[in-house]
């Protein structure tokens, strides 16, 4: 007998926060052993209740990219110039601990704090935590800290408040990350990634064709063990047009995927693993995480980034529906998306802002490493996240049995 809606639709949720987490904690691992400067950071608010006063990470924590911890990275924020305006009022936000935490603590949640007078405490993002607490009435949660691909399913299933747009000012936001139910919160990408002493000058790779094409750019590959992205990248090398991606063509990606498959030597399942193989010289060009790469070039390692037809994904800023602070919530995401905590988050975390005038608070070299930056954003491709929350489940099946062909 086949599933019931409701056993799918529970698999499905189960599934996204699977990548979810397992994305957010490799990417976090790495980049905690990747900096030099560690600092630990107090908690935010006063720790009471079922929130956990360190992010919920047993990770050590770490600045991101410099020990900033006694500096004011956001001492104004425009609209926020009164301290007294949530005085006496305290949200419990979720994220995803670790390094990434640690910088939204420092780039967002104590400038809210000191700007607002409202209290924040701290927990960890948990999908199954959340339908419990909805599902009970008993709504501990205020913002969640969601991956995008997930926000779909959980509005759909009645867990999540409906953004309220009259707070949440959207005049300089992307719009590609405004959903009824959430608002972009990071970007981030996969891209092609290759090794610099095996292509330079004119001959580098310029999309995925070119990685798909063994014999004018001879080398081992490495691509991502998962239908996501990696089905996008093999209809991109068969030529489909970046504009007419979705929804995908499955046949015709797998058709295309046969034809790479012996020349991928390492199909990957962590985020640390191409990077590793690149930098280690065991591949010539991967399928990687764009904060990945960045690190490593960071660290001297001969390996570049194609921006071109790179996938853009996302974190959204989400409210738990029953949130006993809604009104401070909606708020709390406007702040969290202001041009000002965005651009001091990208200083602190590679990942790109949702804010387009976060860029005017940034430096050129950091502007040209981050995903979301204007002229690298207009040559990727932002993920169609409607299309995989309703196709997620038939492609994770038909690419898991496709590889042990």
């Amino acid at each position: 007998m086949g599933l019931s809606d409701e056993e799918r639709a529970l698999r499905l949720m189960k599934l996204l926060d699977m990548r979810s987490q397992m994305r957010r904690r490799q990417f976090l691992r790495y980049m905690m052993a990747a900096t030099a400067s560690a600092v630990v950071l107090g908690a935010c608010g006063d720790g009471s209740g079922s929130a956990s006063s360190n992010g919920g990470s047993g990770d050590t924590a770490s600045s991101g990219s410099s020990d900033a911890s006694d500096e004011v990275l956001v001492k104004e924020v425009a609209g926020y110039d009164n301290p007294e305006k949530w005085k006496g009022r305290k949200i419990v936000v979720t994220s995803w601990g670790g390094a990434y935490q640690d910088a939204q603590r420092k780039a967002i949640f104590e400038p809210f704090m000191r700007l607002t007078g409202c209290e924040i405490a701290e927990d960890t993002s948990d999908s199954g935590k959340l339908r419990a607490q909805v599902e009970s009435g008993n709504v501990e949660w205020d913002v969640y800290d969601a991956g995008t691909e997930g926000v779909l399913n959980y509005g759909n299933h009645g867990l999540l408040e409906e953004i309220d747009y009259d707070i949440v000012d959207t005049t300089d936001l992307y719009e590609d990350l405004l959903m009824p139910w959430g608002v972009g919160a990071i970007y981030y990408s996969t891209v092609l990634a290759y090794r610099t002493d095996k292509y330079s000058g004119d001959n580098i790779p310029q999309g995925w064709a070119d990685f798909w094409d063994t014999e004018k750019f001879p080398g081992a590959r490495s691509l991502y063990n998962d239908p996501t992205t990696t089905l996008e990248f093999a209809l991109l090398a068969d030529g489909v047009d970046p504009d007419q991606l979705y929804p995908l063509d499955m046949d015709r990606a797998f058709k295309s995927l046969d034809r790479i498959k012996e020349a991928v030597t390492v199909w990957w399942d962590a985020g640390a693993q191409p990077a590793q193989l690149l930098t280690d010289g065991e591949v010539d060009m991967a399928s990687a995480w764009n904060g990945r790469i960045d690190t490593v070039q960071q660290q001297g390692a001969k390996v570049a980034i194609q921006w071109n037809q790179g996938l853009l994904t996302a974190d959204s800023w989400v409210v738990p529906k029953g949130s006993k602070n809604k009104d401070v919530a909606m708020d709390f995401i406007n702040f969290a998306t202001r041009p000002e905590t965005t651009a001091a988050l990208a200083r602190l975390i590679p990942y790109g802002p949702v804010n387009k005038k976060a860029f005017d608070y940034l430096d050129e070299e950091l502007a040209r490493r981050l995903p979301s930056e204007p002229e690298l954003k207009q040559s990727q491709i932002v993920t169609n996240f409607e299309w995989w929350e309703k196709n997620l489940d038939e492609a994770t099946e038909r690419f898991q049995s496709w590889i042990l062909e």
